[in-house]
Protein backbone atom coordinates (compact mmCIF):
# COMPACT_ATOMS: atom_id res chain seq x y z
CA UNK A 1 0.00 0.00 0.00
CA UNK A 2 1.78 3.35 -1.23
CA UNK A 3 1.47 5.91 2.27
CA UNK A 4 0.61 9.69 1.46
CA UNK A 5 1.40 12.44 4.20
CA UNK A 6 -0.86 15.01 3.73
CA UNK A 7 -1.93 18.02 5.96
CA UNK A 8 -5.23 19.87 6.36
CA UNK A 9 -6.77 22.93 7.95
CA UNK A 10 -10.57 23.14 9.71
CA UNK A 11 -11.63 26.90 8.92
CA UNK A 12 -13.54 28.11 11.72
CA UNK A 13 -14.95 32.09 11.60
CA UNK A 14 -14.52 32.60 14.78
CA UNK A 15 -17.57 35.60 15.29
CA UNK A 16 -20.36 32.74 13.56
CA UNK A 17 -18.89 29.94 14.51
CA UNK A 18 -19.20 28.77 10.50
CA UNK A 19 -16.57 26.18 8.71
CA UNK A 20 -15.27 26.90 5.55
CA UNK A 21 -15.31 23.79 3.25
CA UNK A 22 -14.47 23.14 -0.19
CA UNK A 23 -16.42 20.86 -2.85
CA UNK A 24 -13.40 18.26 -3.55
CA UNK A 25 -13.38 17.59 -7.57
CA UNK A 26 -13.18 13.46 -7.11
CA UNK A 27 -15.36 12.72 -4.32
CA UNK A 28 -18.33 15.32 -4.48
CA UNK A 29 -18.40 16.27 -0.72
CA UNK A 30 -17.59 18.57 0.66
CA UNK A 31 -14.05 18.70 2.84
CA UNK A 32 -11.82 20.71 4.81
CA UNK A 33 -8.88 22.23 2.35
CA UNK A 34 -5.83 20.35 2.45
CA UNK A 35 -3.73 17.91 0.28
CA UNK A 36 -0.41 16.66 0.28
CA UNK A 37 2.88 17.72 2.47
CA UNK A 38 6.04 18.29 -0.06
CA UNK A 39 9.81 17.36 0.46
CA UNK A 40 11.24 19.55 3.43
CA UNK A 41 7.46 20.67 4.48
CA UNK A 42 6.41 20.95 7.51
CA UNK A 43 2.61 19.71 8.02
CA UNK A 44 1.87 22.92 9.75
CA UNK A 45 3.24 24.61 6.75
CA UNK A 46 1.50 22.06 4.21
CA UNK A 47 -2.04 23.44 6.38
CA UNK A 48 -1.48 27.11 5.72
CA UNK A 49 -0.39 26.56 2.14
CA UNK A 50 -3.12 24.40 1.23
CA UNK A 51 -5.62 26.83 2.75
CA UNK A 52 -4.32 29.59 0.62
CA UNK A 53 -4.23 27.90 -2.75
CA UNK A 54 -7.62 26.03 -2.27
CA UNK A 55 -9.49 29.13 -0.43
CA UNK A 56 -7.30 32.10 -1.08
CA UNK A 57 -7.66 32.77 2.46
CA UNK A 58 -4.40 32.98 4.77
CA UNK A 59 -4.97 31.84 8.09
CA UNK A 60 -3.71 31.42 11.55
CA UNK A 61 -3.40 27.96 12.80
CA UNK A 62 -4.47 27.67 16.48
CA UNK A 63 -3.31 25.42 19.14
CA UNK A 64 -1.27 23.91 21.82
CA UNK A 65 2.21 23.58 21.63
CA UNK A 66 3.99 20.85 23.92
CA UNK A 67 6.07 20.69 25.40
CA UNK A 68 7.75 23.59 24.71
CA UNK A 69 6.32 26.46 23.02
CA UNK A 70 8.73 26.38 19.75
CA UNK A 71 7.34 22.53 19.25
CA UNK A 72 4.47 22.59 16.61
CA UNK A 73 0.90 23.17 17.21
CA UNK A 74 -0.75 19.80 18.26
CA UNK A 75 -3.34 18.48 15.58
CA UNK A 76 -6.97 18.55 16.22
CA UNK A 77 -7.12 14.81 14.94
CA UNK A 78 -4.80 12.73 12.54
CA UNK A 79 -6.57 10.43 10.48
CA UNK A 80 -5.80 7.69 8.78
CA UNK A 81 -7.78 7.61 5.01
CA UNK A 82 -7.67 4.52 2.72
CA UNK A 83 -8.84 4.16 -0.99
CA UNK A 84 -9.21 0.91 -2.67
CA UNK A 85 -6.76 -0.84 -0.49
CA UNK A 86 -4.03 1.19 -2.73
CA UNK A 87 -3.64 3.93 -0.88
CA UNK A 88 -3.14 5.45 2.19
CA UNK A 89 -3.28 9.25 3.41
CA UNK A 90 -2.26 9.95 6.43
CA UNK A 91 -3.57 13.66 7.25
CA UNK A 92 -2.72 15.83 10.10
CA UNK A 93 -6.10 18.20 10.74
CA UNK A 94 -5.23 22.00 12.17
CA UNK A 95 -7.68 24.10 13.75
CA UNK A 96 -7.55 27.76 11.97
CA UNK A 97 -9.03 31.23 11.90
CA UNK A 98 -8.97 33.36 8.70
CA UNK A 99 -6.57 36.25 8.95
CA UNK A 100 -8.54 38.73 7.24
CA UNK A 101 -11.96 39.11 5.76
CA UNK A 102 -13.95 35.78 5.46
CA UNK A 103 -16.15 36.94 2.86
CA UNK A 104 -12.81 36.61 0.20
CA UNK A 105 -13.54 33.05 -1.22
CA UNK A 106 -11.46 31.37 -4.28
CA UNK A 107 -12.50 28.49 -6.08
CA UNK A 108 -9.31 26.45 -7.27
CA UNK A 109 -8.69 24.03 -9.86
CA UNK A 110 -8.86 21.30 -7.14
CA UNK A 111 -12.62 21.79 -5.77
CA UNK A 112 -16.04 22.61 -7.20
CA UNK A 113 -16.80 25.15 -5.31
CA UNK A 114 -16.51 26.82 -1.74
CA UNK A 115 -18.46 27.93 0.79
CA UNK A 116 -19.27 28.77 4.85
CA UNK A 117 -21.11 26.13 6.73
CA UNK A 118 -22.97 26.32 10.04
CA UNK A 119 -24.45 22.84 11.78
CA UNK A 120 -27.36 22.45 10.13
CA UNK A 121 -25.92 22.98 6.74
CA UNK A 122 -23.53 20.01 7.44
CA UNK A 123 -26.71 17.55 7.80
CA UNK A 124 -28.26 19.22 4.27
CA UNK A 125 -24.84 18.86 2.45
CA UNK A 126 -22.78 16.22 1.01
CA UNK A 127 -20.29 15.93 4.23
CA UNK A 128 -18.56 12.87 5.28
CA UNK A 129 -19.41 12.05 8.81
CA UNK A 130 -15.70 13.19 10.32
CA UNK A 131 -16.82 16.40 8.98
CA UNK A 132 -19.82 16.82 11.00
CA UNK A 133 -17.75 14.96 14.48
CA UNK A 134 -14.95 17.16 13.78
CA UNK A 135 -17.59 20.58 13.89
CA UNK A 136 -19.12 19.58 17.30
CA UNK A 137 -15.62 18.41 18.81
CA UNK A 138 -14.07 22.08 17.56
CA UNK A 139 -17.04 23.96 18.33
CA UNK A 140 -17.83 22.57 21.94
CA UNK A 141 -14.13 21.80 23.20
CA UNK A 142 -12.93 26.07 24.56
CA UNK A 143 -9.62 23.93 25.26
CA UNK A 144 -9.22 23.84 21.49
CA UNK A 145 -9.24 27.81 21.10
CA UNK A 146 -6.61 28.54 23.90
Amino acid sequence: MKRHFCASVFIINPINKKVLLVLHHKFNHWVQPGGHIENNETPEEAAVREAMEETGIEVELIGKRFPRESDFIIPIAIQRNIRNNVDEHIDFVYLAIPKQDSKILYISNESNGIRWFDRDDLIKYAVFEDIIMTYDRVINDENLWK
